[in-house]
């Protein structure tokens, strides 16, 4: 009688590691359309879906941008943050994502050019008196690690912090900036002491005292002796002395881009930090990912239906930046906040220096998949091959032995079968992967052995390389002004007195105006009542942030005034039959020169949006999108689709072009709120 089980495979002695079957790797899910871009099997891209984490271990020159990095930047549809050493990812990328809908940013807080987008992170600091506490000490962390080194040092420094920000948070006239919680610390030209005490006194005699919460912590820092007092200013100071250069000071003063919007809305972010950098800006971009997964791992998507999209953190030179401390607890629930992890390692040896063994080995655990490159180095060799597990293969040998001098019948031979364990693939083999070779490792699924991208020899991917988008470019010098307090709101008369008038910035690109070839009266009476909104909207705007606008001089020679200020004169010397400037620069110029018009509701929108140099008494010009000496930049909002840069001749031809086009004459007064004719006698 037969024994049910009786032909039960037996198992191998050291186990049966292979790499995965066609049929296998289809199984995986890995052959569709949706997900991060890991690499190519036969001729078909391998895309993993979900929401799971994917770590790669590429040596430096392995090709992991061409393979990885670039290839997810044109590939992966919902948000991206990534870290982006060279900036090549945004000069090759960027464009494409922001042609299909993605608003784009470049950080680079160092940037000599000036072109950055700002990240301010004490904007994320609740006012709500609940919260604001626990904001800043999330920060505080950050910037002060709990570390058993020098924790009684880290302490107070971590106190003062709180003391100082929560100063900012309680006086709306001070810039709410890290520069700003440095420059506190200085004392202002007194000892910190007498500093804190002078403000404290203040507050209290003007029946505005600081709240409790503000108070304990600076009377906490002063009651310390002076030697005490010195070190732990010196604690302090030690990671926001960067915040000293105007530049940074100036990218880290506002918020281009809100980092709780990036599961609501389309957002891609490049982190791009120049290699000669990245030591100095390691704690910013550090605090820049710390604040984004605490943000964004307080409401599940299914809490909130808005929340429709997914963040991939593409973090090359992940160990880079240091131990981020909230990823390392965050890790094994990130997911469910639809927060992706793709982290960029040089080997295992490299994670473990800086998140400790058992950190690194928690974070490694938590990531369903990896991505391996040729190893350089033996010991990395050595932990892949154990990685992709043993075969058992049968060994024979054969022995043989001779009989005696006496009786040589007794000699022959023998066979023995034994079985042996062979790795998958030899450290010395996966040293000879080679370039365009790479194994991925997914739990539940054998280890697949396939090919890398090359971006660049994949029209699929060449096909997507676009311009690189325009980036943000900051107006460091009205920032140094304003921080020196060099600065007041231009009045009426500031307006008045000058030669070059100071043009409001409005966004014309939302203005729109009908039969464009031959505007009537009536349409340009329609374009101008459309342009004046958006003007009031712009100026509304405006208060709450000055450096949002634009301006920049147009010579006041083509336009005279009247005695009240209410009507405009062209000048008739470029007469009509220069009609050359397209529809574009036509309504630029039409849009800088309707501002003109000085009623006093205008005149108070201007007043309450440009600035005065107190020093100078000069207009600030921010003049974001002139490149050359020749162009002058009219009014543009921050949020404007297009930037405009017409030349002065380009104005005087949009000015004649648009009025011509409309059969007026050039030697004629148009009043602007209603285009009536007021013939006059044009006086140049």
């Amino acid at each position: 009688m037969a024994w049910l089980g009786s032909s039960k495979k037996q198992r191998s002695l050291h186990g049966e590691a292979r790499f995965a079957t066609d049929l296998e790797i289809k199984k995986s899910g890995l052959l569709g359309e949706d997900g991060v871009v890991v690499g190519k099997y036969k001729d078909q891209y391998l895309m993993f879906p979900g929401q799971q984490f994917v770590l790669l271990a590429a040596p430096t020159r392995s090709g992991k941008g061409v393979g990885i990095v670039i290839p997810n930047c044109l590939t992966y549809s919902q948000s991206l943050v990534v870290m982006d050493i060279k900036q090549e990812n945004y000069k090759l990328t960027s464009g494409f994502r922001a042609k299909y809908g993605h608003e784009v940013h470049l950080f680079n807080p160092f940037a000599e050019d000036a072109r950055t987008s700002r990240f301010n992170p004490l904007e994320y600091i609740s006012t709500n008196p609940h919260f604001t506490v626990g904001d800043i000490l999330s920060i505080g962390y950050a910037l002060y690690p709990q570390d058993a080194k020098d924790a009684f040092w880290n302490d107070q420094a971590r106190n003062l912090f709180l003391g100082l920000t929560l100063y900012l948070v309680e006086t709306p006239s001070l810039p709410r900036t890290l520069g700003e919680v440095l420059r506190q610390s200085s004392g202002k030209g007194k000892p910190i002491k007498e500093y804190i005490t002078e403000i404290i006194n203040t507050r209290i005699e003007s029946g505005n005292p600081l709240s409790n919460n503000c108070l304990d912590a600076l009377n906490r820092f002063i009651s310390n002796s002076d030697n005490t007092l010195a070190s732990i200013l010196a604690s302090f100071n030690a990671p926001l002395v960067n915040f000293a250069n105007p530049i940074v000071d100036a990218a880290t003063s506002a918020n281009d881009f809100d980092l709780r919007e990036l599961r609501r809305k389309k957002i891609t972010i490049y982190i791009g930090i120049t290699p000669d950098k990245l030591a100095e800006s390691a704690l910013l971009i550090n605090l820049l990912f710390s604040q984004l997964v605490n943000l964004n791992t307080k409401t599940l998507p299914e809490q909130d239906p808005s929340l429709k999209y997914q963040c991939l953190l593409l973090m090359d030179e992940f160990t880079s930046i240091g131990k981020v401390g909230i990823i390392a607890k965050s890790v094994s629930y990130m997911a469910g906040y639809n927060l992706r992890l793709m982290p960029i390692i040089q080997s295992l040896s490299q994670l473990e220096s800086v998140y400790g063994k058992e950190d690194a080995k928690t974070f490694v655990t938590n990531h369903a998949m990896q991505i391996i490159y040729s190893p350089r180095e033996n010991n990395d060799a050595k932990e892949y091959s154990e990685m992709l597990g043993y075969d058992t293969v049968k060994s024979k040998s054969v022995g043989r032995s001779r009989g005696t001098s006496s009786n040589s019948s007794n000699s022959g031979s023998s066979e023995n079968v034994s079985d042996q364990r062979r790795a998958l693939m030899l450290p010395q083999e996966l040293k000879e992967l080679g370039f365009e070779r790479e194994i991925i490792i997914l739990e539940n699924v054998k280890p697949i052995i396939c090919g890398k991208i090359i971006y660049h020899k994949d029209d699929n991917f060449t096909v997507r390389l676009l311009p690189a988008a325009e980036p943000k470019t900051l107006d460091v010098d009205t920032h140094i002004a304003k921080v020196e307090k060099r600065i007041r709101i231009a009045t009426v008369e500031d307006l008045s007195a000058i030669e070059s008038a100071a043009i409001l910035g409005v966004d014309i690109s939302a203005l729109k105006m009908q039969n464009e070839e031959n505007p009537s009266e009536e349409d340009v009476a329609q374009y101008v009542d459309d342009f004046f909104a958006q003007m009031t909207e712009s100026a509304e705007m405006a208060g709450a942030d000055v450096e949002d606008y634009i301006s920049a001089p147009l010579d006041e020679s083509e336009i005279v005034y009247d005695e009240d200020h209410e009507h405009i004169d062209f000048d008739e010397a470029d007469s009509t039959e220069n009609q050359a400037a397209s529809f574009d620069e036509t309504q630029a110029a039409f849009a800088a020169i309707t501002q003109f018009e000085s009623s006093p509701a205008i005149n108070s929108l201007i007043a309450d949006a440009i600035l005065v140099d107190t020093d100078t008494g000069e207009i600030f010009n921010h003049d974001t999108k002139n490149d050359s000496a020749e162009n002058e930049v009219l009014g543009i909002s921050k949020n404007s689709v297009n930037n405009y840069a017409v030349a002065d001749d380009e104005v005087n031809s949009a000015i004649n072009g648009l009025f011509g086009g409309m059969g007026l004459d050039s030697n004629t007064t148009y009043s602007i709120d209603g285009i009536d004719e007021k013939h006059s006698t044009v006086d140049n």
